[in-house]
């Protein structure tokens, strides 16, 4: 496993960095700050069956990083999963920082580096 550790470590950190956005809006949701009246994207995107599809995609990651599975088409499957994940909360977030006039913040500029590194990473080693 250490073995797989080492070579997949960027999927690793994508399976956390999958669960810390599934953990920042359970976080969010508790406080209620997605109230943006007219603006329900990311009230709709907080709503447990998302959060439970981050949390779900964030583990068939974490599994490709610890067990390196190479049984039907599970790597290129979960880098869709992710990268589709990812894609819909970065335009969410880039979609309701627009509406409310305001530059992107934070989590929208996040979420466009997670996307980012993820795409590089798949054109640059491949399938």
């Amino acid at each position: 496993m250490i073995k797989n550790l080492k070579k997949n470590r960027f999927w690793l950190f994508k399976a956390l960095e999958t669960y810390a956005l599934a953990l920042y809006f359970i976080v969010k949701r508790s406080t209620g700050i997605f109230s943006l009246d007219g603006y329900g994207y990311l009230e709709v995107l907080d709503d447990p069956p998302f959060i439970f599809l981050l949390a779900a995609v964030g583990t068939v990651t974490l599994v490709y990083a610890l067990w390196d599975v190479k049984h039907l088409f599970y790597r290129p499957v979960m880098t869709g999963l992710l990268t589709g994940v990812w894609l819909l909360f970065f335009l969410s977030f880039a979609i309701t920082d627009t509406l409310v006039s305001v530059y992107i913040g934070f989590p929208g500029i996040f979420a466009f580096f997670v996307l980012t590194e993820m795409v590089t990473e798949i054109f640059a080693k491949g399938w």
